[in-house]
């Protein structure tokens, strides 16, 4: 499994950040994220003009979210995976 997120700013600057799992020893940790996220049922897709917009993926799934719609579990994985991942660019 791999996590990726893309995040796009109003301004239209892109930043895609990756995570391998499998590949580090905090996995469990990881797994967790994506599970609690639940991107199999995500919230309405609802942006705002010249607000930031997400692409969620964790090899199954790929959701789109705005940013008003990246509460709870779900921020916690985009925000982890934007702090920890090597840039996917």
């Amino acid at each position: 499994m791999n996590i990726e997120v893309t995040r796009i700013l109003g301004d239209g600057s892109i930043r895609r950040a990756r995570i391998e799992p499998e590949e580090r020893p905090d996995a469990p940790r990881w797994r967790d994220l994506v599970s609690r996220a639940n991107l199999d049922l995500p919230p309405p897709y609802r942006p705002d003009p010249g607000r930031p917009v997400y692409q969620v993926s964790d090899g199954e799934h790929s959701i789109q979210v705005a940013e008003r719609g990246l509460v709870g579990p779900l921020r916690d994985l985009v925000v982890a995976v934007l702090a920890e991942g090597a840039d996917a660019d």
